[in-house]
């Protein structure tokens, strides 16, 4: 038996964001990528014979990088690293090293590392969301990938229900 799947892969499913990855005994320097964002479901078909409208998709996956972009993305479950907010910054340590950002920069988010593997996993889960609260019940897996440059991607799949 065959399986469906829909994909979308849009010049403007991207967000350029900074970033800095944190090893044991390292933090690497900020820098930044230019993103691009790909998201795949597979499901049954539903009563019209398909299995996800393919603009709203683009709808959720735009919306998502939309609140990336032109970001600085701070993990949030890092232990390495301290993150203090006060009177509209956000100050990141690690060790010896602090970086310090007005609060609109920046964009904290709930994963150990700004790695594209997390990210990847991250946006997934805000698309599981989107699809939750409407009501989608037929889809059966999500695939996200994001590449941080030509040739150079992360795949996140989560197997749904």
């Amino acid at each position: 038996m065959g399986k469906y799947s829909i994909r979308v892969e849009k010049d403007y499913l991207k967000f350029s964001a900074a970033h800095f990855l944190i090893f044991s005994e390292k933090c690497e320097r900020l820098h930044g990528h230019n993103y691009a964002v790909s998201v795949e479901l597979e499901g049954e078909l539903d009563e019209t014979g398909y299995i996800f409208d393919f603009i709203v998709l683009k709808e959720f996956a735009e919306q998502h990088c939309n609140k990336l972009d032109h970001r600085t993305l701070i993990p949030s479950k890092n232990k390495n690293i301290e993150i203090v907010e006060t009177n509209g910054s956000v100050e990141v340590k690690f060790r010896d090293k602090r970086f310090v950002f007005p609060e609109s920069d920046v964009l904290i988010l709930p994963i150990k590392n700004c790695t594209a593997e997390l990210l990847a996993s991250y946006l997934c889960q805000k698309i599981k969301e989107d699809l939750d609260d409407i009501g989608i019940t037929n889809i059966t897996s999500i695939k996200v990938g994001v590449e941080e440059s030509p040739g150079q991607a992360a795949y996140y799949i989560e197997e749904i229900g």
